[in-house]
């Protein structure tokens, strides 16, 4: 049986993990590696190529010379015709923002991945071919505001699946079962996970709904209790493994014939994280019978204060918060008051000038 093809088009820390996974997760026949560098390319393909042929996985891995920004990226991207494309583009990563030590609200760094993923939009939608987009630049935001305003990724990866298994894990130690017994239902926004792996314990989290079941029963109660349990957890480069291990679950699902449970953020217009179905046949939001869509959009839609965010509108206009206003003008001079995908490289650019100094 032939297996898809998949495009990795950004060759950053969360890119090269995912390739790495991808490369032996035997999903694909085909991972094309797509770097402006050709030489970067080869040299990401040859490290997978080596790791995963070193454990029995030899798909066929290509490195691909492609510039999304060049006049000529739809016609290529035609040309390589991928089934799965996974980008991840950003100006800045957040983790280099870290090392850094510039501390402002999430919020305000959106520009950075905006600017890049609305640039890839508009020549994916010149492109016009038929691509199960994976966009993993902060997706439970960027996601929707795309699709609010054009052509966007079919989904992201990562905040909503990340702190699954530690609520898996303890719940089962709590109850004694195995954690693979226990199953959970979690609708959050990008904040939610930083509260709950953490070696903190907070009183109050982000906006969620959560629901815990072993063998159909309830234990919501024993979940909820678990939440705050303190969990040390490293917000550096190791996070992106992490993270692409969230996205080969994904891949898992949305390649499979037949519908498949798991948790994904940015899921067409939606904010935030879901629990879907997802197959080869698309996505579709799987809530418990207790929850609405409505009640599940608007947990994620309270929750994106904690991001410093107000607002983002049907039309796919982010409002930023007061607080984000208030910290750009300390740190810019002015204050921008909303983000769409037309000011965004606008904005980016002011922001990498004052980081960058």
């Amino acid at each position: 049986m032939t297996k898809p093809s998949l495009l990795i088009l950004s060759l950053g820390e969360l890119g090269t993990c995912m390739l790495e996974a991808a490369a032996r997760s035997d999903l694909f026949d085909t991972i094309l590696v797509a770097s402006r560098s050709l030489t970067k390319a080869q040299e990401r393909a040859g490290n997978a190529i080596t790791g995963a042929g070193i454990e029995g996985y030899f798909p066929d891995i290509r490195a691909v010379a492609l510039d999304f920004t060049s006049a000529d990226f739809p016609r290529q991207l035609r040309d390589l015709a991928p089934d799965y494309l996974f980008s991840a583009p950003s100006m800045m990563p957040w983790w280099r923002l870290d090392q850094l030590g510039i501390d402002l609200p999430f919020a305000a760094y959106t520009p950075l991945h905006l600017s890049l993923m609305a640039q890839l939009r508009d020549q994916m939608a010149r492109a016009d071919c038929k691509t199960c987009w994976i966009g993993a630049s902060y997706p439970d935001v960027i996601n929707a505001v795309l699709n609010r305003t054009g052509h966007g990724p079919d989904c992201g990866i990562g905040n909503v699946q990340e702190p699954i298994p530690k609520i898996r894990l303890h719940v089962a130690h709590r109850l004694g079962v195995s954690p693979q017994d226990v199953r959970i239902q979690l609708v959050a926004q990008h904040a939610f996970e930083y509260y709950v792996l953490n070696a903190t314990r907070f009183k109050t989290l982000p906006p969620h709904l959560l629901r815990a079941t072993v063998h159909g029963k309830d234990v919501t109660d024993v979940a909820n209790s678990v939440l705050r349990d303190p969990f040390p957890f490293p917000y550096d480069l190791h996070f992106n493994r992490v993270t692409a291990s969230a996205g080969i679950e994904a891949l898992r699902a949305l390649t499979s014939e037949t519908p498949v449970a798991t948790h994904l953020p940015g899921v067409g217009k939606h904010l935030g994280g879901y629990p879907v179905l997802a197959s080869t046949q698309g996505i579709e939001i799987a809530l418990p019978d207790a929850w609405t869509l409505s009640q599940a959009q608007a947990v994620n839609h309270a929750s994106l204060s904690w991001d410093g965010i107000e607002d983002i509108t049907d039309d796919g206009t982010l409002i930023y918060s007061e607080t984000t206003r208030n910290a750009l003008h300390d740190f810019l001079g002015h204050a921008p008051e909303t983000l769409t995908p037309d000011t965004a490289h606008q904005q980016a650019q002011t922001l990498m000038q004052r980081i960058l100094g």
